[in-house]
């Protein structure tokens, strides 16, 4: 901007003398002065030459002059507006442009070029309606709106959290990018789909997103077009984002890896989710604690990968000491016919204070009892089932399933027995 604000006062004049007498259908403009334009150029060569005190000297006494036609005054300000910014004078120089915008008769072109000065400046100091003000009065004289333009008046628009104009502001914006057949600003992407989530536009800032990321395809983009799905329902979309984005290297914390890690959980790929979770804690990214190494032993078991799951879940229970964790521990061993085992695991589950699962770790350490042929201590644990509403039935059905287990065994027994022993001859 201040390039644009510093050109030099000799282009300005042959600009606008050259293009702009015949403005305004003919429209009649004075003209400069020797004199006037004389101590314009010196002023501005004495700022150029870093001497801004000997350019705002010449500029005062050419103030003072009474003589002054609208033009020259004009030139005049816009020559104070461009030393005063080059000074970061920002309030004086925005002064002087809307002194120049107060002459009566000077070029068109000028008075364009000012309006969108001042919507500049008005945005440096953060006065957002006055910005929109300047444009709108800019967008009416000109035949060339610009991009550039409407960034600026969506900005201004979304600090005064008018969301709604900040969109159309913007789509006019894209359709001049468009016909130009050039790539958006990405700040500009940034700021639609920021307003198009705060009016609750779920779907259009979600075409927006997935446009980001194809032209910016970095990781805050994926993240939020997987986030953009995820409140959409759209969980299988949302995975393939998120494994892409793990590919790319962008889940890089532990947060965004136990988030893929659920998403192939609940999408029924538990495989690829426990290898996302051994080669997190294997790097380090994914802490070796209780709660990650259940997730990991459940994401094994519902592989039907037992015996590997057996591991973390066993050290699971013994960081933790937590009762649900050793009955997870009880039923995996379970699985796989680890009998001791899982008697150990499930009577310290319920020693431990087991709630919620305890009628259940009771009939199963029971049915456990049976296969080692422990019978008393089945109908025991049956028993013990018993007293829980929602098993009674089916513990009475293992307590007598027992006891004819029992009847049954010590038959087989007994005959055993009698094989070996030596028969009279």
């Amino acid at each position: 901007m201040k390039r644009i604000l510093s050109n030099t006062l000799l282009v300005i004049l042959l600009a606008l003398v050259t293009e702009l007498c015949f403005a305004d259908n003919f429209r009649k403009v004075p003209t400069i002065r020797e004199n006037t334009y004389k101590l314009l150029s010196i002023s501005q060569t004495s700022f150029e030459k870093n001497n801004p005190t000997k350019a705002l000297s010449i500029l005062e006494k050419l103030k003072g002059t009474p003589s002054l036609n609208s033009y020259e005054k004009a030139m005049m300000w816009n020559q104070f507006g461009a030393v005063y910014y080059g000074l970061e004078r920002i309030e004086e120089s925005i002064t002087a442009y809307e002194n120049l915008l107060k002459q009566k008769n000077f070029p068109k072109a000028l008075q364009i070029k000012t309006h969108y000065n001042l919507a500049q400046l008005y945005f440096s100091t953060k006065q957002y309606s006055q910005v929109i003000s300047q444009l709108d009065r800019w967008f009416s004289l000109t035949k060339k709106p610009t991009e550039k333009a409407y960034a600026l008046q969506a900005q201004s628009y979304y600090y005064l959290e008018n969301h709604q104009q900040v969109v159309s502001s913007i789509n006019k914006a894209l359709d001049i990018v468009k016909a130009k057949k050039q790539q958006p600003d990405e700040q500009l992407m940034v700021l639609m789909q920021s307003s198009l989530d705060k009016l609750g536009l779920a779907k259009h800032r979600l075409s927006i997103l997935k446009w980001m990321v194809r032209l910016f395809p970095s990781k805050n983009y994926m993240l939020s077009l997987a986030g953009a799905y995820a409140s959409l329902g759209k969980q299988k979309e949302q995975l393939a984002i998120m494994e892409l984005a793990y590919k790319k290297g962008y889940l890089d914390t532990e947060r965004l890896q136990l988030v893929l890690t659920t998403l192939f959980y609940a999408q029924g790929v538990p495989y690829k989710a426990a290898k996302i979770m051994q080669q997190g804690i294997e790097n380090r990214v994914i802490k070796k604690n209780s709660r990650n190494l259940t997730l990991l032993s459940n994401c094994l078991r519902a592989a039907q990968e037992f015996e590997k799951a057996i591991p973390p879940l066993r050290q699971a229970a013994t960081l933790s000491d937590n009762p649900d964790t050793y009955y997870f521990l009880g039923t995996t061993y379970y699985q796989l016919a680890r009998w001791e085992e899982a008697v150990d695991a499930f009577s310290t589950a319920i020693d431990n204070g087991l709630t919620d699962r305890r009628q259940h770790a009771l009939i199963l350490l029971g049915q456990t009892y049976l296969q080692l042929h422990l019978f008393a201590r089945a109908i025991e644990r049956f028993t013990q089932a018993e007293e829980f509403d929602d098993s009674k039935q089916i513990a009475k059905r293992w307590i007598r399933y027992s006891q004819l287990e029992e009847q049954r065994y010590n038959i087989l027994v007994d005959n055993a027995n009698l094989l070996k022993t030596p028969q009279p001859h």
